[in-house]
């Protein structure tokens, strides 16, 4: 009875050490990997159904409000909230679109997980690297706590963030075109 009461007393402190930035990068790529490197999936027919069940983790892994609003920067507050919310989920379909295609190019990559720098209660970047004989890619994730749980909302690959990469492309774009017409340009993106 004491060894039950002792394992319940500690059970939520284990489940706040899984609950880590590290944790959240890990278990994510973990789960890509074992998709990309599934013998399930090796057959071109599949690829469609490898695709999906990717997306089904990206969909959750980043704040897609908080990567729009740092993508957009001073135009986030020019959209309404309906058009906010559309260019949330077009964003994270081009994002999808464009980054996930490369991933089928998988082969064999490992991730070394490198360093876990907490900046807040609800800030911190986890530093990893894509290794291979060939590569050696530094990737961060700056991620953001909201609702219990960690999101991504930015990465940077070889020093080359996402969000500001974007920023840049939406800003001369907004510069001269209205919200709208930054909505139909992505929807016309993600149907290419």
């Amino acid at each position: 009875m004491k060894k039950l009461f002792l394992l319940l007393l500690l059970l939520p402190t284990v489940a706040l050490a899984l609950d880590t930035p590290t944790s959240y990068i890990r278990s994510n790529v973990d789960a890509v990997v074992a998709i990309l490197s599934s013998p399930e999936y090796k057959d071109e027919a599949t690829r469609d159904a490898q695709m999906q069940k990717i997306e089904g983790i990206v969909d959750g892994f980043f704040d897609s409000e908080e990567l729009s609003k740092r993508s957009l920067g001073q135009y986030w507050r020019t959209f309404t909230p309906q058009q906010r919310d559309e260019f949330q989920v077009l964003f994270l379909e081009l994002i999808k679109s464009v980054y996930l295609k490369k991933s089928v190019a998988y082969n064999g990559e490992v991730v070394a997980f490198n360093q876990e720098i907490v900046k807040s209660d609800t800030l911190a970047e986890v530093h990893t690297t894509i290794t291979s004989p060939q590569l050696n890619i530094p990737v961060i994730y700056y991620m953001l706590r909201k609702d219990a749980s960690w999101k991504v909302y930015d990465v940077s690959v070889e020093n080359v963030s996402l969000v500001k990469n974007y920023r840049s492309q939406f800003q001369s774009i907004l510069q001269k075109n209205s919200p709208d017409q930054l909505i139909a340009i992505l929807k016309e993106k993600t149907n290419e």
